[in-house]
């Protein structure tokens, strides 16, 4: 799949023009920043109500990531607080700005900082913006669960995992810079103003998961990837074993579901379109 968006900082494109232009998603920032490059309450309702998704991305500095486990956890709060105030939904997960091309010794500090952030909103909400390397390097670590990657300092690379693909900067809408992106995965982040999440459930790929034997594939990691989201402690590994079985069948029980520790299609459904408690 791939669904294209843009993100931008100061300006406002407006959401008709953002739409004649194609745009279903824009990616908007929270920061320190009182100068009007912040997502609004406003802003969120109007996009909303004209039908495009948002995505957050918390950006104070360039290389605020390198700040560690104590700067990851002020961030997430202060912009837990502000997409909170702009009426995103408290299952959506918040991207963190690696805006430079950081190298492999300062990746430490980049995952202690994701370490914070994940105290505050859970794993499974936790993204990373940044090149291919940082970004890749965070996954293997399982330091995040949703990744943003720019085209920047990638070496023509993409990582698989990334929901989101920034491809191409400098273009203008509506007199507005902006850059493009696309998604390439179901969910990427996506949200509206009033409390509405990401689209519903993808069609149930057919087969029961259970165990044992391990069953593995990629819709054992879509599942576990979106109990993940949803603040479950699980890896997105694509093997359902006993652990995962733990976790669906905590799941089944919340949501009054058959507890059988199978993910069949009303498991499945209920992973996307349950509310989150």
């Amino acid at each position: 799949m791939s669904v294209f968006g843009v993100d931008y900082a100061w300006g406002r494109p407006g959401a008709s023009a953002l739409g004649k232009a194609g745009a279903k998603f824009v990616c908007r920032y929270l920061s320190h920043d009182t100068t009007g490059k912040n997502l609004t309450a406003a802003e969120a309702r109007e996009l909303s109500a004209a039908g495009l998704w948002l995505v957050v991305v918390w950006e104070s500095t360039a290389s605020r990531a390198l700040s560690g486990r104590d700067g990851g956890a002020v961030d997430a709060r202060d912009a837990a607080s502000q997409a909170k105030a702009c009426g995103m939904p408290a299952d959506r997960p918040i991207y963190f700005a690696v805006d430079f091309d950081a190298t492999p010794e300062q990746q430490a500090a980049i995952n202690a900082y994701a370490d914070g952030a994940a105290s505050v909103l859970g794993r499974g909400r936790v993204g990373l913006y940044g090149g291919y390397w940082p970004v890749k390097r965070a996954f293997d670590a399982k330091k995040i669960t949703f990744g943003w990657q720019t085209y920047a300092w990638s070496g023509g690379n993409w990582d698989s995992r990334a929901q989101l693909q920034q491809y191409s900067n400098d273009h203008r809408i509506n007199g507005v810079g902006v850059d493009y992106d696309r998604a390439v995965h179901d969910d990427y982040g996506q949200w509206k103003a009033g409390g509405v999440s990401a689209p519903h459930a993808p069609a149930w790929p057919g087969r029961y998961i259970t165990q044992p034997p391990v069953m593995r594939g990629d819709d054992v990691r879509t599942w576990q990837a979106r109990m993940r989201a949803r603040g479950w402690s699980i890896t997105a590994d694509g093997a359902y074993g006993p652990s995962s079985e733990a976790v669906c069948r905590a799941f089944q029980g919340e949501k009054g579901l058959g507890v059988d520790g199978i993910v069949g299609p009303a498991t499945w459904k209920a992973a996307w379109d349950a509310p989150v408690t």
